[in-house]
């Protein structure tokens, strides 16, 4: 990797995150916990990211009206936004009811749909050690031709493309086939274990992760029970563990484990594995705590209480 910073692309988001306090009840009330975040996968890694210390830019797009309100959230993280506002849209929206470890997720992805790829200038990829690329882009907003151009362009600048899938979902939406062509322009992939065995019609991990390096030199599988998979083109699998965590709220745990993996590769380490390691650190910081973006003094739980940025990656 040639340079230091990260550049992070993709969705910015409002989180209502709704947490029943019973089983929901059709047609009459339910008591429940809800509380509204800044998020969507990209912001909420470019933040983990700048509180790990990392340098990092982040474009994306929300309403015109609330360019300044969601900048000031992630430069409040040390992450550097570039942010474009859309005049028409209002900003992406999902309401995400958590009941234990699962989600459900309604979404409007609003304005994301405007994000303008050109706005990535040759200056600021050259400075990129990573490229960092999320899936829900791919959905409105990157053609596939947008996608493999902005892969080039990092990757002749000397950085390293690393690719979030996203959401099962939206993959089945858009169309496997079509989506497995992006897949060809990424350098590390990293789904978890329900989008890689619909991503490569395999089902066990290590047939998954196997399927998926035909397309892409290395893969990060998460969502096992108890390690991440990490698996590279003519080298054996390994198991990264996972301890298990009391968690109360699972939103963004996979934003910050891609958070903690480039922060390591961009501090020097060339060894996926140790990264993956940093990776699983910091996403246990991320399920003790509510939303997606990191744990900030005068919250629910302090840093000091969730974890520190010195004691998670480095």
């Amino acid at each position: 990797m040639s340079g230091a910073r990260a550049v992070v692309v993709g969705d910015v988001i409002d989180d209502i995150i709704v947490v029943p306090r019973g089983p929901i009840r059709t047609d009459t009330d339910t008591a429940a916990s809800i509380t509204r975040h800044p998020g969507g996968s990209a912001a909420n890694t470019a933040a983990w990211l700048g509180w790990l210390g990392a340098a990092v830019d982040v474009v994306g797009c929300v309403a015109a009206a609330d360019v300044e309100r969601h900048a000031a959230a992630l430069r409040g993280i040390g992450a550097v936004p570039h942010l474009q506002g859309d005049p028409t849209r209002a900003t992406g929206t999902i309401v995400i009811v958590v009941d234990g470890e699962t989600r459900t997720m309604l979404t409007d992805r609003g304005a994301n749909a405007g994000l303008d790829p050109a706005a990535i200038d040759d200056g600021m990829l050259a400075e990129a050690g990573v490229l960092h690329l999320t899936g829900y882009s791919l959905f409105d907003a990157l053609s596939l031709d947008d996608l493999a151009r902005l892969a080039d362009r990092a990757r002749a600048a000397g950085a390293l493309v690393t690719f979030d899938p996203g959401s099962t979902g939206f993959i089945g939406d858009y169309g496997l086939a079509a989506f497995r062509r992006a897949l060809d322009h990424v350098d590390l992939l990293l789904p978890n274990l329900d989008e890689g065995r619909m991503l490569s019609g395999e089902d066990d991990r290590a047939a998954v992760a196997d399927a998926l390096l035909a397309h892409c030199p290395a893969v990060m599988l998460t969502g096992g029970a108890s390690s991440v998979l990490v698996a590279r083109r003519g080298q054996p699998a390994v198991e990264v563990p996972v301890e298990a965590q009391r968690a109360v709220d699972p939103t963004g745990a996979g934003d910050a484990f891609t958070a903690g993996l480039i922060d390591a590769l961009l501090g020097g380490t060339g060894d996926l594995v140790a990264a993956a390691a940093a990776g699983v650190r910091c996403a246990a910081v991320a399920v003790r705590q509510a939303g997606g973006r990191p744990p900030t003094t005068g919250a629910s739980g302090s840093a000091g209480e969730a974890g520190s940025p010195e004691s998670v990656a480095r």
